[in-house]
């Protein structure tokens, strides 16, 4: 009892700190899956889930995430010290991570640890650091992961020996 209470005021403590703009936290969920799987392999099959809602038919592994890694995964993915690196342009991701609500993905994302790069079902304001341009020229420069967060990330690839971990994060 004593424990859930005290995980119940760590996430509340924590929305306040981050604010209220990481959808992460604020999502109605039951699990979190991560995915080892083949993207890139044709247009329909570059992402986690596609544009049907349909889960990628290339997934090799899947893992259910306990909720300490949950909450630490979801606060770091709208923290600002987890972007900010540049980022090269191949965008092959191997793994996703879905959050779902009674089997029914709710936001997922999908991660080439290749290029430093994930793109998101959910817009990460924290990703949007240094705008430059105005109009439909504009974009944000160093968007890719930070040192630390694909160190985390990296870190979760090794434990449950996923296919694409990056030697030297």
């Amino acid at each position: 009892m004593i424990k859930k209470i005290i995980t119940a005021a760590v996430i509340i403590f924590s929305i306040s700190i981050y604010g209220q703009n990481n959808p992460f936290t604020r999502l109605l969920l039951d699990k979190v899956i991560i995915y080892d799987f083949e993207g890139g392999k044709g247009s329909e099959n570059l992402h986690i889930i596609d544009n049907n809602g349909k889960l990628s038919e290339t997934v090799k592994k899947k893992v259910i995430l306990d909720q300490k890694t949950i909450e630490t995964l979801s606060m770091k993915l709208e923290s600002k010290q987890s972007y900010g690196a540049g980022t090269a342009s191949c965008f092959v991701p191997h793994f996703g991570i879905v959050y779902y609500l009674k089997n029914k993905p709710v936001a997922h994302i999908s991660v080439c640890m290749d290029c430093n790069r994930l793109i998101s079902s959910k817009n990460i304001m924290a990703q949007n650091q240094g705008k430059t341009g105005s109009g439909k020229d504009s974009y944000y420069l160093l968007e890719g992961m930070s040192k630390s967060f694909r160190s985390f990330l990296n870190g979760l690839l090794k434990k449950y020996k996923f296919s694409h971990q990056v030697k030297n994060s």
